[in-house]
């Protein structure tokens, strides 16, 4: 019974890869060519995707510290260049099958695991429990209605039961956990306050921001951009970091765009006169959001008008007030009042955007207030990771 699920995704992502869908091709053939690093490993953190590896880097930091031999797993694509680079073991765990997984433990040897977030498969689980390996789980975030709640769930109950603590980020979680019958449970926080830091701003930008207010937009989708598009003109002194979700779409954003712009990309190859004259500067790469926000005084974070927000722990740890669309569903710090965010409606206009706009480029005050907030608010939710560290005594 504890193979089935495995089972069933093997064949289903083999029935994906033979009608040509690339991503589940990739999953398996990533997962029959690599070579299984050798243990014995003090320590094997699995992580489902790039997200969930972030949030681990503050524990595996401590794990290196103390000189632990660590393994790092994911189950997506997604990122995994990033922690290969990162780290020296690396692996895609195997898909949840008999003989798969008897190989992996086999050949790592982990004394102990833990898992971020979720990801917990019951074959893997169940085999880690013959073994005596213990297996603990960071940062759960659990919701009403959630099956591992269910009393009689014969997959996942076993899993997560059989973990010797799964930690919890906020107190309504635990709670559920606490409620559903479990005895496992224990609050840790947030992980992702931990794994965000104060990156430093870019250098040579000071000729574009020019001692103005600069608004950040972080990770945009179009209905972001539709808000943001027609208040250009109306802000003349306000400067722009404009930085898509997806790079690809910056062409297309250039052409829309009414007053002048440089590409982050290309900035050095702009004269000071154009760096000085332009409004708004595009962002046509990965990985650099992060140490734009320093730059910024406002952020507008995108991705809660369509598929859910995006990362708003970034801007607020450089102490930037923060304005989003509504969908903020796992994200509970949005909607927590000692938070510098506001949340706009659906049918929210440009005009609703220039309103909160306007509002803070006229009142310094408020913006000094929100940003001392902001930075409050981080500070007091770290030390997650701190938590989990001294409770599982690695």
């Amino acid at each position: 019974m504890k193979w089935l699920p495995g089972a069933l995704y093997g064949a289903a992502l083999l029935g994906a890869s033979m009608a040509g869908h690339k991503k589940a091709r990739a999953m398996l053939t990533q997962r029959r060519d690599q070579a299984i690093p050798e243990g014995p490993f003090d320590l094997w953190v699995h992580a489902a995707s790039l997200g969930e590896y972030l949030m681990a880097q503050p524990l595996i930091q401590r794990a290196h510290q103390a000189n632990l031999r660590v393994l790092v797993t994911f189950f997506s694509p997604s990122g995994a260049d990033i922690a290969r680079r990162n780290e020296s073991y690396f692996a895609f765990v195997p898909l949840d099958r008999l003989q798969d997984v008897a190989h992996f433990l086999a050949r790592t040897q982990p004394r102990q695991a833990l898992f971020m977030k979720y990801d917990l498969w019951p074959g893997t689980t169940a085999m880690l429990r013959k073994h005596h390996i213990p297996y603990a789980v960071a940062f759960a975030q659990v919701k009403p209605g959630a099956a591992k709640l269910w009393p009689w769930n014969p997959w996942e109950r076993p899993s997560w039961s059989g973990a010797s603590h799964v930690f919890h980020q906020t107190e309504e979680s635990l709670a559920l956990w606490t409620r559903a019958g479990y005895r496992n449970g224990f609050l840790a926080g947030d992980g992702r306050f931990d794994q965000v830091g104060q990156r430093p701003a870019p250098e040579g930008l000071e000729v574009f921001t020019d001692h103005r207010p600069v608004l950040v937009v972080g990770s945009s989708w179009q209905k972001e951009e539709a808000l943001l598009l027609p208040l250009l003109m109306r802000f003349p002194e306000l400067k722009v970091i404009l930085a898509p979700h997806d790079v690809s779409r910056v062409d297309s954003l250039d052409s829309q765009l009414p007053v002048p712009r440089v590409r982050w990309s290309k900035f050095e190859s702009y004269t000071s006169e154009s760096q000085a004259e332009a409004r708004v500067l595009l962002v046509d790469s990965l990985g650099d959001l992060p140490a734009l926000y320093a730059c910024g005084h406002l952020a507008l974070v995108g991705g809660a008008f369509g598929p859910g927000l995006h990362n708003i722990l970034e801007p607020l740890v450089h102490g930037l007030p923060v304005v989003c669309g509504p969908k903020v569903q796992g994200h509970w710090e949005a909607s927590d009042s000692e938070a510098p965010v506001t949340i706009l409606p659906m049918d929210a206009t440009p005009e609703t955007l220039a309103t909160w706009i306007k509002k803070r480029l006229e009142n310094p005050p408020l913006r000094f207030k929100e940003a001392e907030q902001a930075k409050i608010f981080i500070a007091k939710h770290r030390g997650a990771s701190q938590r989990v560290w001294e409770v599982l005594s690695l």
